[in-house]
């Protein structure tokens, strides 16, 4: 593998350069503005959940490395821009489960055994279809759909709070997918819009563990 390769896969980019998807690049901002959020309110809240404070890191995370992959595009970035939004899918998957959800680990690796087959089944019944790389997040929705799914039929307080950011998610993926599809008409790309509303969903999943977990009370 040459991880010094260039990688070009969105319409704001027209050559190698550093700034050549400036938007993209910037728009990164909104998950350092959403860890900064959840930091704060953290603190306020003196939450002191290692698991928590390690989703909030892994949120800041996503921003410096997104931002990586829109400016130095290049296959080894593509993997700094990837690798932290996984890392914090399964670590909220399962904090989430264990913290709300009181559930134990058996429970957690039978669940990701069922969500497997699920992503299967989902990824052979969209082959062939050009979603611009954003099949790979079905895990994602599927998760989110689950937990939403689950929250609201515990009438959980935080099923608001799931149902929101699944929402989010599913506009902001739209808009990935659709980045390559509108070049001709916007040359910006939606790609900077997918940063923004992930940022937002992120955010809104932080404050609703920090909110809906056990913590010390603020006196």
């Amino acid at each position: 593998m040459d991880w010094r390769a260039s990688v070009d896969i969105y319409c704001e980019r027209m050559d190698p350069s550093f700034w050549a998807e400036p938007i993209n690049a910037i728009s990164n901002a909104a998950f350092l503005i959403a860890a900064l959020i959840a930091a704060n309110t953290a603190r306020t809240h003196r939450v002191t959940n290692k698991a928590i404070w390690l989703l909030i890191i892994l949120a800041a995370c996503i921003g410096v490395g997104s931002f990586l992959f829109h400016t130095v595009a290049e296959v080894w970035s593509g993997f700094a821009d990837t690798i932290p939004i996984w890392l914090f899918v399964l670590a909220y998957a399962v904090t989430s489960a264990i913290l709300i959800g009181q559930v134990g680990w058996l429970t957690i690796a039978l669940g990701v055994v069922g969500l497997a087959g699920f992503v299967a089944l989902l990824t052979y019944l969209t082959a062939g279809l050009d979603l611009n790389g954003s099949e790979q997040y079905a895990p994602a929705v599927a998760a989110m759909l689950l937990f939403s799914a689950i929250s609201l039929a515990k009438r959980h307080a935080i099923a608001p709070w799931f149902v929101s950011a699944t929402l989010i998610f599913g506009i902001s993926l739209a808009f990935r997918t659709f980045d390559m599809s509108v070049c001709a008409n916007w040359p910006y790309g939606t790609h900077f819009m997918w940063h923004i509303l992930n940022a937002t969903m992120i955010g809104l999943l932080l404050l609703a563990l920090i909110r809906h977990t056990q913590r010390t009370p603020t006196p």
